[in-house]
């Protein structure tokens, strides 16, 4: 470990065998809290107040830190603390091991979370020169132009930490300005030369302190040349990902630090609010709530000096500034709850379980190590509320919801389809916790051999693109896949299996109490008559659906209308008429297939073995070991005869001088 590197003393193996010289490619993923604690030490032991001239500041002075101007991102900022600052602090133990710092450090990630903020935060922490290289202040028209601004920068910053002051160059959006020499342009190859030629001849030398550290930040890290992303050029790469709910918490803070907020202002809950929100979006939503709040105690002729921002000015912001890598994918958060859906209190239930408890009480999960379940399918007839269960259950777990359909992914260009797919699942990534839904889920996951053959290759792609996406979320977080169909037959048998849809629910028609909550719901906001006895409506509506229940309600209001422009309630007769006009589309043949498939499910789902009984359970441990005993019982019997037989044959050919089938011809 680096904490047992730098001790000060010098042990008699140091100093009598030559040490191997230590890589730093991966320098930045490997120092314990043991050494930063060592390093603080050494620092606090300086009497000294100057990093630039290498050494440590003085016990008891303050100095200003990257974290009053930015917040998050701990990761990116320890990695530049200690390309920067680092050789600063512990050049001492370096030359004393011989350790070669690293020169190069690429930043990557979303735009707007904060990759330029977080260099110019620690420069100015380190108090190094920054020179800032961008596509737009680098490209000219002229040949050689382009060449010869690069040749200065690192020429200038080269002349300041000659000078005693180290220097940074940063170059923002390299892959715009070192893209991959394949693509043939002569621009781009000699612009990408001529910088592997200055980082190449950037090496300090050994009793230099002050140095040139490049860093570089991209939000498409495979779009640059992988000659750059060699050690030696950028030593690291460290990922600028969207901030969690603590640290959107962090950056809040540092924007509202001189606002003044209401007492009533939760910021916690307002970042708790703000799924995939990059650091760029904040600073919008803090700006879009003061000028709200502006606006508001101007109409009001409130005293400016009075001025504080209040929950709904957030609430203002929020409906104006999304989160911006969520931009050009359908992505709400729906405005459906639990009490908007009448019945199925069991099918809730599962569904709060699945969706809301590994968001909400993730350290329960982490805690008894349970893996959450990424997939759920709801199946069951058309108009018995599946969407909008799905809608439900990301507005209770707070959770993004992306909305994907067959029309959509099925495209006229070969491989659009599959890229929106690709796409959509990057971005519930990045607004995680999200919930990915796929309406008629029969259309995209179809079994493959099963469509026409103008749509076959067409669906088979969709399909193995599905399957990777889901395969990948293994390594994802808070990110779960549902689907809804009404046919539940047609879905591939591949996505059936667990470890995809690892919950299957059937969502029934509703029953007589479900059809009665139904019609609670659909008139809580009408005007109903005392004549109305929505229990009797609901006796006399079998195998009626949740969406035809709604449209009886609708359109008995639509007909009390067209009795009287000018009806204040609708009464009983208005239903009676509606009712008799309406027929089910259900019939019990339809339900009797969907219970059918429910019934092979259960037969073929591993989950139904925990319902057994634990001497039935030891019964098939037992039956399972005999089994592989008896297939593995072969193979061993056939080896141990085979040594046997040549254990034979080298007797006889030892003693007789003949082979053993020599001896059979004889």
């Amino acid at each position: 470990m680096f904490f047992i590197a730098i001790q000060t003393g010098d042990s008699p193996s140091h100093r009598s065998k030559p040490q191997k010289t230590p890589t730093l490619s991966s320098l930045s993923f490997f120092i314990s809290p043991a050494c930063w604690a060592y390093m603080a030490t050494l620092s606090s032991s300086n009497s000294s107040n100057s990093i630039i001239n290498g050494e440590r500041s003085s016990v008891g002075e303050e100095q200003w830190k990257a974290e009053e101007a930015i917040g998050g991102n701990a990761q990116a900022l320890q990695a530049l603390r200690e390309l920067i600052v680092f050789p600063l602090l512990y050049s001492r133990e370096a030359r004393k091991l011989g350790l070669k710092w690293p020169r190069g450090l690429l930043l990557y990630g979303p735009p707007g979370t904060g990759k330029t903020s977080l260099v110019r935060a620690v420069v100015q922490e380190s108090g190094a020169h920054l020179i800032f290289l961008s596509p737009h202040s680098v490209h000219r028209a002229h040949a050689g132009e382009s060449e010869r601004i690069l040749r200065e920068a690192f020429s200038e910053a080269s002349s300041h930490a000659n000078s005693g002051k180290p220097s940074v160059i940063f170059i923002d959006e390299i892959d715009a300005l070192c893209p991959r020499r394949d693509s043939r342009r002569e621009h781009d190859v000699r612009l990408a030369s001529q910088l592997f030629t200055l980082m190449d001849s950037n090496k300090p030398s050994p009793t230099s302190v002050p140095r040139v550290v490049v860093v570089a930040s991209t939000n498409r890290v495979d779009a640059i040349d992988p000659a750059l992303r060699r050690a030696g050029r950028f030593d690291a790469e460290v990922e600028v990902t969207t901030p969690n709910e603590e640290e959107r918490f962090q950056i809040l803070k540092v924007y509202t630090k001189k606002v003044p907020l209401d007492p009533s202002v939760d910021l916690q809950a307002v970042a708790a609010s703000c799924n995939g929100y990059v650091g760029a979006d904040l600073e919008a939503l803090c700006r879009e709530a003061t000028m709200f709040a502006v606006k508001r105690s101007t109409n009001i002729g409130e005293n400016p000096g009075a001025l504080r921002l209040t929950s709904e000015d957030w609430k203002h912001a929020k409906s104006v500034v999304g989160p911006s890598i969520t931009r050009g994918v359908t992505v709400e958060i729906p405005k459906v709850s639990w009490e908007d859906i009448g019945g199925l209190k069991d099918l809730k239930k599962k569904l709060q379980q699945a969706v809301e408890w590994p968001i909400k009480h993730s350290a329960a999960f982490a805690r008894l190590g349970i893996s959450p379940i990424r997939g759920i399918l709801l199946h069951g007839p058309p108009g018995c509320s599946k969407t909008t269960l799905a809608k439900a259950a990301a507005h209770a777990a707070q959770a993004s919801f992306f909305s994907l359909s067959g029309a959509e992914l099925y495209s006229m260009y070969v491989g659009e389809g599959e890229a929106l797919l690709r796409n959509t699942f990057r971005r519930a990534c990045l607004a995680a916790p999200s919930i990915i839904f796929f309406d008629e889920a029969d259309v995209v996951a179809a079994k493959r051999g099963s469509s026409s053959r103008n749509s076959i290759a067409v669906g088979e792609r969709l399909l193995s693109t599905l399957l990777t996406e889901m395969d990948g979320l293994e390594q994802a977080k808070g990110i779960l896949v549902l689907a809804a169909t009404n046919r539940p037959h047609a879905i591939d048998a591949a996505l059936m299996r667990p470890g995809r849809f690892d919950l299957v629910l059937y969502v029934p028609p509703p029953d007589l109490e479900a059809r009665y909550e139904i019609l609670r719901v659909h008139t809580r906001n009408m005007k109903i008559g005392d004549d109305v006895d929505l229990r009797r409506i609901a006796e006399d509506t079998k195998l009626f659906t949740g969406a035809e229940l709604e449209g009886l309600c609708r359109e008995a209001g639509i007909v009390a209308l067209r009795e009287n422009i000018s009806a204040t309630i609708v009464s009983n007769r208005h239903f009676q008429t509606v009712k008799e006009s309406l027929k089910p589309a259900l019939t019990r043949e339809e339900i009797e297939s969907y219970s059918s498939f429910m019934k092979d499910q259960a037969s073929m789902s591993p989950a139904s073995a925990t319902e057994f009984k634990p001497s039935t359970q030891h019964a098939i441990r037992q039956k399972t070991s005999n089994s592989w005993g008896q297939g593995i019982a072969f193979p061993i019997k056939i080896g141990v005869l085979s040594v046997m037989l040549l254990v034979a044959g080298r007797y006889i050919f030892m003693h007789t001088g003949q082979t053993p089938c020599e001896l059979v011809v004889t």
